[in-house]
This record gives structure tokens, sequence and C-alpha cells, in this order.
């Protein structure tokens, strides 16, 4: 019995604190920041996580942090032990220079390239958004990365479509030769047409092209 309960609880944990209230904070991103944020829809609808698009979450709770973790390090490939300051470090150091490589260095021959990089690009905008919630990386830097990512998407695709499909076919290559990814989940034709759906689809309400996803002189 005492099992049963403390199983329980830990479940609600988990559920409260990936599914707070709404923000009704008058903050928001900029256009750009908003955009390279919204690349990561579809895991950020796999996890139900509520706060990712509002400014205000500038960190996740304890709770958030130890369900998360061991899932984000895994994706970086790094260990499960090492401490949030040797994580830290890690990235700090070396995610800058390599960013673009992540989910892209080990792929098989068989893997479509334009599917393994939108893939890419989803997963990467949603681990730099988290890492940044864990206090792993600097603030100036996570964003330099997520736009330069935004910038790559744009480059490769020729609209939300097209990136949509991609991703589709991405993710299911890669889950098909036994790749984990713990945070995402089965992305389909319906999936897709929700996010497209006018009106009310988080990717209809935003432009493709527009300006640049990354400037050095813009927000």
């Amino acid at each position: 019995m005492m099992t049963a309960i403390v199983v329980l609880f830990a479940a609600w944990l988990g559920w409260r604190h990936f599914h707070r209230p709404a923000s009704t904070s008058l903050v928001v991103f900029t256009p750009r920041k908003r955009w390279a944020l919204t690349l990561a829809q579809p895991m950020v609808d796999a996890t139900g996580m509520t706060g990712f698009f509002d400014p205000d979450t500038t960190h996740f709770t304890d709770e958030a942090k130890s369900t998360l973790r061991a899932q984000l390090l895994h994706q970086i490939g790094f260990r499960s032990n090492a401490t949030d300051a040797e994580v830290s470090a890690h990235l700090n150091s070396t995610l800058e220079r390599q960013w673009f490589r992540v989910d892209l260095h080990s792929l098989n021959a068989s893997d479509a390239p334009r599917a393994a990089m939108a893939f890419a690009c989803v997963r990467s905008a949603f681990f730099v958004r988290c890492a940044m919630l864990m206090g792993w990386i600097d603030t100036e830097c996570g964003w330099r990365i997520m736009l330069l990512n935004a910038q790559r998407a744009q480059d490769c695709f020729n609209d939300w479509e097209d990136f949509g499909r991609a991703f589709m076919q991405g993710r299911a290559q890669w889950v098909a030769a036994f790749r984990a990814d713990s945070l995402g989940k089965a992305f389909n034709e319906a999936n897709l047409s929700q996010l497209l759906m006018p009106g009310s689809g988080a990717w209809a309400g935003v432009a493709w092209q527009g300006l640049p996803a990354f400037s050095p002189v813009a927000q």
C-alpha cells in the first residue's frame, strides 16, 4: 500500500511540474526568438511542457530537473552520473562550436539527409532551451545557438509543411534504427495537420520566411 502511495505521489509531482497553469505574463520573446523556439513544438507537445515559450520561465523546478536530466544527457552522449558543474563546463566549452553535429554525427548510410536535418533541428531547439532552464549553459550562448539552428532550418526547408514532413520521416528513421528519443513521441499526418491548421495550429500563424532568423544586430 505504501509503495503504491509513493508511486502515485511521484507521478503527481511529475504531472504538476510539466502542466503548470498557463502564464498570464504580458512579456513575450522577440519574433526571432519565438520563431527559433517554435521549431521545437513537436517535442513540447510530446512532453506536455508548459512555460517553454514564456520569458518568465527562467529555470526548471528541482522535480522537473530530476525528471528530464537523464534523457537530456543521453541526447548529447554525456554520462548520467556527471555533476551539473561538469555538464555546464562541458557544454559551455564545446556546444557553441559543435552544436550542428548534435544528432547528425553518427547517421546510418540509409538515413535520408534532409529528414535527419529536420529531426536534428527540432531536437536541438528543444535541448538548448531545456539546457538553459537546467542552468547548464549561458543564456546568451543558448540564444546564439538557437538562432543559428533556426537559420539552418530556414535555409534547408521551403516552409513549415516541408519541414514537418521531413521531421516525420526523420523521427521514423531514427527510432527504426533503435535510437532513443525518450522525450519525443510518434509524429504522424494528424500531428502535422494539427500544427498547420489555419487559425489554431502552432505553426500555421508563423511565417516561414521573413527576416533572417540569425542576425548579429537584431534581437
